[in-house]
C-alpha cells in the first residue's frame, strides 16, 4: 500500500499535477484500507489531487486496464509488473513500497496434511501471478509439482476464491488474505496452512 502512497504524493509534489484527477485501481483487502482512508479524510485533496480508488476482479483486468489506460495507478504486487513487462510486452513503472499482504494458505475441512491436496483443483487469481507462486511454491516445497500433482483453476480475486471454496468443495485450497482470511477462520469449518500438520 505504501507503495500506491507514494506514487499518489509524487503527482502531488509537481505543480503541474495540481487538482489532478487520478484513477486507482486496486484489490478489495485490508491492503486498500490506507488509500481509501486518505480519500475519505481528503488527504489527497488536500495535495491537489482528486482520487478516485477502483477494485479489479482480477490481475488480468487489472494489468489490462494498466495498458489501456483506463486508469493511471494499479495497486499490486510487483509480479504483476514483471508480467506486463515480458508477457504483455508494455511499459510500467514500479514505485516500490511492500508489505506480506499477511497471506495464508486456507484448504477444505477434509484436507489434513500438504499432501491431502495431491490429485485435486486449487484456485489462484491468475496462474503466474503472486497468490499462484506462493501456493505453487508451498507445495513444491512438499514435494508436490503443478499439473502432476494437482490443478489450478484461475477463478479471481480473494473474494472469488473463498466464494468459490465455500460453494464448491471440489475446489480444496486457495491462498487468503484479509478480510477474507478473517471471514473464512470465522466460519469454523476451515483450516489455515497454520493448523496443517506439513510432511517432514
Amino acid at each position: 500500500m505504501l507503495r500506491v502512497l507514494l506514487a499518489l504524493f509524487c503527482f502531488a509534489a509537481c505543480p503541474a499535477w495540481a487538482q489532478t484527477a487520478l484513477k486507482v485501481k486496486m484489490f478489495p483487502g485490508a491492503q486498500a484500507l490506507p488509500a481509501l482512508a486518505a480519500a475519505q479524510e481528503g488527504i489527497f485533496e488536500r495535495h491537489g489531487l482528486k482520487v478516485e480508488i477502483l477494485f479489479t476482479a482480477n490481475s488480468d483486468e487489472q494489468r489490462a486496464g494498466l495498458a489501456k489506460g483506463e486508469f493511471e495507478i494499479a495497486q499490486a504486487a510487483v509480479d504483476n509488473a514483471v508480467a506486463m513487462v515480458e508477457l504483455a510486452k508494455e511499459d510500467v513503472v514500479i514505485v516500490t513500497g511492500g508489505d506480506s499482504s499477511m497471506n495464508e494458505l486456507f484448504v477444505q475441512p477434509d484436507i489434513a496434511t500438504l499432501r491431502d491436496l495431491k490429485g485435486h483443483t486449487l484456485l489462484v487469481d491468475a496462474p503466474d501471478t503472486a497468490y499462484a507462486l506462493q501456493l505453487k511454491k508451498i507445495l513444491l516445497m512438499n514435494g508436490l509439482k503443478e499439473g502432476v500433482d494437482y490443478k489450478i483453476h484461475p477463478i479471481g480475486g480473494t473474494g472469488l476464491r473463498l466464494k468459490g471454496m465455500r460453494e464448491n468443495k471440489d475446489y480444496k485450497a486457495a491462498m487468503l488474505n484479509p478480510p477474507f482470511s478473517l471471514q473464512a477462520g470465522s466460519w469454523g469449518e476451515w483450516l489455515s496452512e497454520r493448523s496443517i500438520s506439513l510432511p517432514p
